[in-house]
């Protein structure tokens, strides 16, 4: 009896397995390079004496179900895609097959040969993509950069608070030495190699985000120390469609927007348009958000051209807050969490997360014959971001024969706008401060400066500026491609730039005074020192720095299914040269200008990539990069050349291994990067009075280990994960040179101060980094996308004056961990209207548990020093939410 039980349930377990003789093939279709789904692409199946197939739904997904056990050939395709196939074996399950296909479209294959778009299984470098999808349903209310959070080595932060005002470090290097593409076209500041993301509000037109970390695939000379970030926007569309969307939320958050997209048209023209107005009272105090944003697009098939003109924009403005402020100011827990000393909690303390001193308010009261009348309370901005940059692209691919590729950018940006703050008649930006608030006090500034008996003539002792920085900038960039051979392409161009940076003062607003006369280190020297200056006049430094940049590339590329070979070289000159305007003219009336200034620039990589199976592959690369010094690392604010500028070394080499299967992609990596003469900038306020300091000659070393892993769990569950550990430390010493605001040297008898860095840790960002993602289908149309980040090892940047003495050097400031956790959601409704009409809602919870942590800390004080009671921060946004409604026709 026992045994006959033992048998009766096993008998039971086998009846499901003995039942289920056939099975099913299901999985996605998908644009190879930008993620996006493909419905309606055709999915085929062959073998085992079954010929079937099925399309793919609104998700891109299919399957196709009563398949017996056998092996099979799966093939998928999709109009203006190269068809892809996959051979699958079925046993005693059901197995997934989803296909990325390769657009077959030449005017994407444009964008993609000038933005050198990195490949998987071939391009042997580390890169992250962040695909259409993605951007719609996780970027919600925030910039660009900080998407880029989930990428390993990418450490994104909202700095001040301020829309727009986010930066960028990957792999330890900052901003300024991440090469920033869109469409191709290098963005970041030809001066100081800034990317400013309040230029642009790409995140609606945005179709693929590319991050390629360390050496990168792009051909033209760029500052991509860190990596690149290749942006490409929406081109050509096959599909005719009217996109809307409405989105609110916190802090009063508002954002309209509408794409049109026309489709294929005859001749083979099509024009995609879009814009949209954003506004937001800003999560910090007064940070608020005033914008525009306009995107269009032309393309045309014209023979064996595809031609493309872009334009794009954003005109906006918005309140800062410029630097830190210590931690104390605004949070008492905060700081006795931290075990800062008591002493701290002063009369401006615990103001609270969102404090911002940068901001007051002012009755502008008038007084005749003794009577005071008041003209109401008004709020008042001291530092303010304005700016316009259009853009305009002219793209040309032109598909000389079948092994010759012409590709040709021609681009032009036209600036105007700067950033705001105060001024006193003795040059400083710091202005007076309300006792109680620690806000600006814009009422005792008015008060002296228009009813003063001290002050008669109502000259301004303090008042409020625009800091100017527009620019002209024009440019190219030519590239061709020929196949020697069907495994061998010499790609070869040439990219030349030209950029004239307009620098000055203005005056903003009087405050109440009626003119204002230039500080003694700020005027012109032409002019008449007792000249009266009014709003709109030019005070304190008025100077254009001009640029002009011709470069080379050529690069070798070997690629059969097994292995991929690349080797390439740049080469570049770069001349500066500064014209004063401010300065006594020359005899002949010219104004005062430098020599131009030439540096020549070079970069030498190779890597390869082989394919070990079907799944796995490993890839290497090796380069070296003299990089010239940016626009403002050679001069001072006096004009004032630097001694002994050189060429910056980079030296870098990182190998990989991947693992690519239809349901899951892994990638480990391991890099490390020697920088040789580089040369940094920074400000201190510990003594009052700001002090501006340039480091140079000294070396940096980064290394590390990143593993990123996305998994499809299921047709409903996927799981994204990344993980970085760095090392980036200081090595050697390096030379200080320290000067006033007015340009004068701090000790003009101690002149290249060395600087103990040995072993100091490199700031600014997070060297670990932990993240781990889930995107969740409860039902069809919807979705739930939690993502968890923790960084850890994170130190401040240094502060060259306390590290001069090789007795008592120290390292820097480490910051507690920090930890995030996102939350988005969103479903898509059945279409409506013949199915032509589809409504969407998504939704975001950013920083769910509410907690608060360090983002950024400042240099401005001593940050070196083991005592926290200097120590100034910002720290992130507290819990916010975003909703918007999307109709697309």
């Amino acid at each position: 009896m026992k045994h006959f039980v033992t048998v009766l349930f096993a008998g039971l377990l086998s009846l499901p397995a003995m039942a289920q003789t056939t099975f099913s093939i299901r999985g996605r279709v998908l644009d190879k390079v930008t993620g996006e789904t493909l419905p309606g692409a055709t999915v085929q199946v062959t073998g085992s004496g079954q010929n079937t197939g099925s399309g793919a739904d609104a998700d891109g997904g299919y399957k196709i179900p009563n398949l017996p056990a056998g092996t099979y050939t799966v093939q998928a395709s999709f109009i203006g895609y190269k068809p892809a196939t996959q051979t699958v074996k079925i046993t005693t399950q059901s197995v997934v097959a989803t296909f990325g296909l390769s657009s077959d479209n030449a005017s994407l294959e444009e964008v993609t040969v000038v933005a050198a778009q990195a490949q998987e299984r071939s391009t042997p470098v580390a890169f992250s993509a962040v695909n259409e999808v993605k951007l719609r349903e996780t970027l919600s209310n925030r910039d660009l950069p900080m998407i880029l959070n989930e990428t390993p080595g990418v450490y994104a932060t909202q700095s001040g608070g301020g829309t727009g005002d986010s930066r960028i470090n990957v792999r330890g290097f900052d901003q300024r030495n991440v090469a920033v593409l869109i469409n191709g076209v290098p963005v970041n500041d030809m001066e100081n190699g800034n990317v400013f993301w309040s230029n642009w509000d790409l995140g609606d037109v945005t179709k693929s985000l590319q991050v390629q970390r360390g050496l990168s695939a792009s051909k033209i000379a760029v500052p991509s120390v860190g990596g690149t970030i290749n942006v490409l926007t929406k081109g050509f569309d096959d599909k005719k469609s009217v996109l809307a969307r409405v989105e609110g939320g916190s802090n009063n958050y508002q954002k309209y927007s509408l794409m049109l997209s026309s489709g294929q048209l005859k001749g083979d023209w099509a024009v995609t348009v879009y814009g949209s107005r954003r506004t937001s009272d800003g999560w910090v105090d007064k940070t608020f958000d005033d914008a525009w944003t306009y995107f269009g697009n032309v393309s045309k098939r014209l023979g064996k051209h595809s031609l493309s003109l872009t334009a794009l924009g954003s005109p906006q403005k918005h309140g800062q807050r410029s630097f830190p402020v210590a931690v104390s100011t605004m949070s008492y827990e905060k700081a006795r969490e931290l075990g800062i000393s008591q002493l701290r909690f002063d009369k401006y303390g615990d103001r609270g997360f969102k404090y911002n001193p940068y901001w007051g308010t002012l009755d502008r009261y008038t007084i005749n014959n003794g009577v005071k009348t008041s003209n109401g309370q008004e709020v008042l901005n001291e530092r303010t971001n304005f700016y316009h940059k259009p853009q305009i692209n002219l793209n040309d691919l032109w598909q000389v024969n079948n092994k010759l590729f012409i590709s040709t950018v021609l681009y032009a940006s036209y600036g105007t706008g700067g950033g705001s703050s105060g001024l006193t008649s003795g040059n400083s930006t710091t202005i007076s401060q309300n006792n109680i608030t620690g806000q600006t006090d814009f009422q005792k500034i008015y008060d002296d400066n228009y009813n003063s008996p001290a002050n008669p003539t109502r000259k301004a002792t303090q008042f409020l500026i625009n800091s100017v920085n527009s620019h002209r900038w024009y440019g190219f960039v030519v590239g061709g491609d020929y196949l020697l051979s069907d495994k061998l392409t010499l790609s070869a161009g040439l990219d030349g730039r030209d950029y004239t940076g307009l620098h000055y003062r203005e005056i903003r607003d009087l405050v109440g005074a009626d003119y204002a006369l230039a500080p003694a280190a700020g005027r012109d020297q032409n002019a008449d020192p007792n000249k009266k200056l009014y709003v709109g006049d030019k005070l304190g430094y008025n100077y254009d720095g001009r640029t002009r940049w011709l470069g080379g590339y050529s690069q070798l590329e070997y690629k059969t299914p097994l292995l991929s070979a690349v080797i390439s070289g740049t080469l570049s000159q770069v001349s500066y040269k500064r014209i004063d305007y401010y300065q006594k003219v020359r005899a002949d009336g010219s104004p005062v200008s430098t020599d131009w200034t030439s540096f020549t620039g070079f970069s030498v990589k190779g890597g390869a990539n082989y394919n070990l199976t079907e799944h796995d592959n490993i890839f290497f690369n090796v380069g070296y990069n003299s990089k010239v010094p940016f626009f403002n690392l050679l001069y001072t604010t006096t004009g004032r050349r630097y001694d002994n500028v050189k060429p910056e070394g980079i030296s870098s080499a990182e190998i990989g291994y991947g693992i690519n299967y239809p349901s899951l992609k892994v990638t480990l990596n391991a890099y490390y990067t020697l920088w040789a003469n580089k040369t940094t900038t920074s400000v201190s306020t510990a003594t009052g009075e700001a002090i501006y300091s340039n480091v140079r000659n000294v070396n940096a070393r980064h290394a590390g280990v990143e593993l990123s892993v996305a998994q499809e769990i299921s047709r409903r569950l996927q799981l994204n994960a990344a993980i970085s550990l760095g090392d980036w430390r200081w090595t050697g010493k390096g030379l200080l040179n320290q000067t006033k605001e007015d340009g004068s040297f701090v000790n003009p008898d101690v002149v290249d101060q060395p600087v103990y860095l040995d072993g100091v840790h490199v700031g600014d960002a997070a060297q670990n980094q932990f993240q781990i993602g889930l995107r969740y289908e409860p039902f069809r149309g919807a979705y739930i996308r939690p993502s968890f980040l923790l960084f850890t090892k994170y130190y401040a940047d240094f502060n060259p004056e306390t590290i001069i003495d090789q007795a008592t050097s120290t390292d820097s400031y480490r910051l507690p961990t920090s930890r995030n956790l996102d939350l988005h959601f969103g479903y898509d409704f059945k279409p409506v209207i013949k199915d032509r009409l589809r409504l969407g809602i998504k939704g975001s919870v950013l920083n769910v548990l509410n907690e608060f942590y360090f983002t950024d800390v400042s240099n401005r004080s001593n940050s070196n020093s083991s005592s926290l009671d200097l120590l100034q921060a910002f720290f992130n946004r507290g819990r916010t939410f975003t909703l918007g409604l999307s109709a697309t026709l």
